[in-house]
């Protein structure tokens, strides 16, 4: 990929090489992305935490309608997928059915914090994605029952990219 990035480049040079400043902006933003960086596995996990609070947080300003979380996802660069206790959630994950029903068990414990885990590839040991996940809560007579989950993928490139930007 560096090798395509300096050919490239090359090439830019030897037609004028004059470059406007939005092309160099776009050659600069990949080699930044090339770039070689060292993150560990903790720092990546507590990354795509603090994106997946960010995330939730704002389409909870958004107040969940449905055609902005899908314009904040795009823009956040994750997926989002609510699942409903009331409904079948027949096309759901099996993942996601499991924290599911490990926020209706914990319910009855009253410790349903947020979530993170690691979307393995395969029977390997790595990973290429992460899924956040938040219970949807309501509290009736003081009782707070679990009525269904936000589950929210997030690419481990789109978080190291953002981790390594700021």
């Amino acid at each position: 990929m560096k090798k395509i990035t300096l050919i490239s480049l090359v090439a830019l040079m030897s037609c004028g090489g004059s470059l406007s400043d939005e092309q160099r902006k776009r050659l600069h933003d990949g080699m930044e992305e090339q770039k070689i960086v060292k993150i560990s596995d903790s720092e990546i996990v507590s990354a795509a935490m603090e994106q997946g609070r960010a995330f939730y947080s704002a389409i909870e300003k958004v107040s969940f309608n449905k055609t902005k979380i899908d314009s904040v996802a795009r823009l956040y660069k994750v997926k989002a997928v609510q699942l409903d206790i009331n409904s079948s959630n027949t096309n759901a994950k099996e993942m996601e059915k499991q924290l599911l029903d490990a926020y209706i068990s914990a319910a009855a414990t009253g410790s349903m914090p947020d979530n993170i885990q690691k979307i393995h590839k395969g029977n390997g040991t790595e990973y290429d994605s992460l899924i956040y996940s938040k219970p949807v809560v309501v509290i009736k007579d003081g009782v707070e029952n679990v009525t269904g989950v936000w589950n929210i993928y997030l690419s481990k490139k789109q978080v190291i990219i953002s981790t390594t930007k700021k």
